[in-house]
């Protein structure tokens, strides 16, 4: 009994967790399959191949996309990706399949190359991957389907499958025959069918890195990120090489669904803040908006530094009123303290000397009866001792009087000294006073003529915006494109033309290139 509880608990236990992980993989928004062919074993090595896959995915993760990576896998191991790329991609809002390698058409089919094709007798089409079961795969979702092929290179397995007699009336060529039946997906090819693409001398093929600049532009719809890249992709090989593009799309789609820089700066306002414009400079740095931001950012912090040079005036000029008045208030203290211990001073003068010295009357009665013949009386102190007494007190009172005289002279001068310090304070209060007026005159009178020319600047860098966001549209990538678009070359136009990209303006100056 325990034994069949335990296993119905792990059965259940597992049916949570396939449940859970079936949750966690439907719940994932978009799926790509990105492989990178390059390390063929019987052929020269495609130097790029990988590097393109690379850069691919990185990107594709960044905008959302939950990756499934192969590189250079033999038959099997494509097969093997393409299942696990299928059960992902059930239930997505968009799927992707990338793929950079070797690919050829075979009476009108195409397929691509795994990496353990060898070259010799026994190679038939069944030694490849259809490319039809990569779309079956992709059918999988009910969402946005989207194939990109950067496989037409110069494939060297080609001219030997077209030499294999048993093959019976095979006939291989390079590049890729364009699929037919494509509704609801978008097709993007490295080049134009039957065509062959470079595969690059830098790090990526002149396709792939004009993908991955363009993913990097927030706010595309997908189309428009395929036209953007076909036109560079054809002015860099100078006309060499034009990508080719089969739209059957019944939605938009954004590959990179994050804001734009137009949208952004739409969003801003008039009373955008200064972090505001801070962050926008800093997500969109390659935008055409970038020097009106700055230009709105140095209007605000100019005005924010005139009224933070006010404020510091005003703090200051404060602080510098404080200690002015209270340096009034101690100097009118010790005038006033001043000037009543010198009226004290001279009224106890005056008292000292009206005072009367010892009378001399208090002996008489001593000597009264020396020398009458009256009876004798007690004898008292002598006239001697009686001077000597006196001058003992003449000499205290002396005493007492200068040292008294000496406290008052050093109080005096102690007020005094207080007296002229605090008009020293007020004279350097009133001389800081001036100069901090002085100087922040001249530091408001430079923030004012410093906010007047960032104004000035903002005006004109919002004037010629309606410009930049019309260059903004077009194809150039914001990258590399210059600030005022040159005039555009007839090879360019007639690229454009092929992808329905042509204005009114274009199709003046293609009369005028026939």
């Amino acid at each position: 009994m325990g034994i069949n509880a335990a296993i119905r608990c792990f059965t259940v236990g597992l049916v949570v967790a396939f449940g859970l992980l079936a949750e966690a993989r439907a719940a994932e928004p978009r799926v790509a399959l990105v492989i990178g062919n390059g390390a063929y074993r019987s052929v020269p090595e495609l130097d790029n191949s990988r590097n393109d896959a690379d850069d691919i995915s990185e990107q594709l993760k960044r905008v959302g996309f939950a990756v499934i990576d192969g590189r250079d896998l033999d038959r099997s191991a494509m097969y093997a990706a393409l299942g696990r790329f299928a059960q992902r991609v059930r239930g997505t809002d968009a799927g992707l399949v990338y793929y950079s390698g070797h690919g050829m058409q075979i009476n009108g089919q195409n397929y691509l190359v795994p990496v353990d094709l060898k070259i010799g007798s026994a190679f038939t089409p069944f030694d490849l991957i259809k490319l039809d079961d990569v779309v079956e795969a992709l059918n999988y979702t009910a969402g946005v389907k989207l194939l990109v092929l950067d496989a037409c290179r110069d494939n060297p397995f080609a001219n030997n499958l077209a030499d294999n007699k048993s093959s019976r009336g095979i006939g291989a060529t390079r590049g890729l025959a364009k699929i037919e039946r494509s509704q609801g997906m978008l097709i993007a090819y490295s080049t134009q069918s039957n065509s062959v693409a470079a595969d690059g001398v830098g790090r990526n093929s002149p396709f792939t890195a004009a993908l991955v600049r363009e993913m990097q532009v927030p706010g595309l719809e997908v189309a428009t990120v395929f036209r953007r890249v076909a036109v560079n992709v054809n002015r860099e090989t100078q006309g060499a090489q034009t990508p080719e593009l089969s739209v059957s799309l019944l939605q938009d789609f954004y590959l990179n669904p994050q804001e734009s820089d137009i949208d952004a700066w739409k969003k801003l306002g008039p009373s955008a803040s200064a972090a505001d414009l801070k962050k926008f400079i800093s997500t969109f740095p390659d935008s055409v908006m970038l020097d009106a931001a700055r230009a709105r950012l140095d209007a605000i912090e100019n005005a924010s530094e005139r009224e933070r040079l006010a404020r510091e005036y005003a703090d200051k000029e404060r602080r510098l009123r404080h200690d002015l008045e209270a340096a009034e208030a101690g100097y009118k203290k010790a005038m006033s303290e001043l000037s009543e211990r010198r009226e004290r001073d001279e009224r106890e003068k005056l008292t000292d000397t009206k005072a009367s010295p010892i009378p001399t009357a208090a002996t008489k009665p001593a000597l009264a009866g020396i020398g009458s013949g009256s009876a004798p009386v007690a004898a008292g102190p002598s006239r001697a001792d009686i001077e000597r007494e006196q001058a003992s007190k003449d000499l205290a009172a002396k005493e007492q009087a200068a040292a008294k005289e000496q406290a008052t002279k050093a109080e005096q001068e102690r007020l005094a000294s207080q007296v002229a310090a605090y008009e020293a304070d007020k004279a350097r209060l009133a001389e800081e006073r001036q100069t901090l007026e002085r100087v922040m005159t001249e530091k408001l009178a430079r923030a004012q003529a410093e906010r007047e020319r960032a104004e000035k600047r903002l005006a004109t860098e919002t004037a010629r915006l309606p410009v930049y966001a019309l260059e903004q549209s077009r194809t150039t990538a914001p990258a590399a494109a210059p600030r005022r678009r040159a005039a555009a070359s007839c090879q360019e136009i007639n690229a454009r033309a092929q992808l329905g990209d042509l204005s009114e303006t274009d199709r003046d100056v293609l009369r005028n290139c026939r």
